[in-house]
């Protein structure tokens, strides 16, 4: 490329941005992501936010409403209202402690446990597929490059 080429300016670009939009790749990962994740997990039945709820239960074996509130974007409330609907579906099975009835534990049902062992699996295959051409390296860098990013967001709102 002459210096001539290099000073052009790229119309195909708005002014002031980089040669790489972070923001649009990221918003055209994650809608892709995003549309595979809703398709698969809505296909059985269940929506986006009860996987996340059921998935959070089937990493952590027992936990409240509250635990479930502090890891999701929702408030307590609508956990509550997720988890009767889910426990009236059979995927959830509450048990109140014997020493403080006040608390109730969730744990997955059988049912819920066969649903959200299968549909991570269907996931793992979608994202297995996305990424079968790109290099563990690549994939690695990736990580760490989102990993060292949103830390860096993190360390933002922490100061801010």
């Amino acid at each position: 490329m002459d210096d001539q080429q290099q000073s052009q300016p790229d119309h195909n670009r708005l002014p002031g941005t980089a040669p790489l939009d972070l923001g649009r790749h990221v918003t055209s990962l994650l809608n892709v992501i995003t549309k595979l994740f809703a398709d698969e997990v809505e296909s059985r039945g269940i929506s986006p936010l009860e996987y996340s709820l059921l998935r959070l239960c089937l990493e952590r074996g027992e936990c409240t409403t509250t635990e479930i509130a502090n890891e999701l974007p929702v408030d307590t409330s609508r956990v509550s209202r997720i988890v009767t609907g889910l426990v009236d579906d059979g995927m959830l099975v509450r048990r109140r402690l014997r020493d403080d009835r006040r608390v109730v534990m969730l744990r997955l049902s059988d049912q819920g446990h066969e649903l959200i062992s299968m549909l991570f699996g269907r996931l793992q295959a979608h994202y297995a597929w996305l990424t079968e051409d790109i290099s563990a390296d690549d994939i690695k860098t990736v990580n760490a490059v989102a990993a060292r990013i949103l830390g860096k967001y993190a360390a933002m709102e922490s100061s801010g």
